[in-house]
């Protein structure tokens, strides 16, 4: 029972650790809203990293999904703001350079 507070305590690190990256990179690209991004980043992975600490029973395909959940809709969220429309869902980043031309 004595690492349970070292176990979640290096979860908040590792989400703050996410959070501050996500606010830094959000910032660096103009992304609007940087600090909900990256409170919506820290919010999951906390929870993701923390649950099963508290929770021994979660399911661990669910914790997983929380856990990305953050990380994976910042990226998306990312990419829509640095190509637009121009983006094009059918192909690879490499080949949407070469359609272009």
């Amino acid at each position: 029972m004595a690492l349970v507070p070292i176990v979640a305590g290096s979860g908040i690190l590792l989400a703050a650790v996410a959070a501050i990256a996500v606010y830094w990179d959000a910032d660096r690209l103009g992304i609007a809203r940087a600090p909900l991004w990256a409170g919506f980043v820290f919010l999951t992975v906390a929870i993701g990293l923390t649950l099963p600490v508290f929770v021994p029973t979660v399911p661990i395909p669910g914790t997983l999904v929380i856990l990305v959940m953050g990380p994976s809709l910042y990226a998306f969220e990312r990419d829509d703001s640095r190509h637009g429309s121009k983006a094009d869902p059918t192909s690879l980043p490499d080949e949407a350079g070469d359609r272009d031309e």
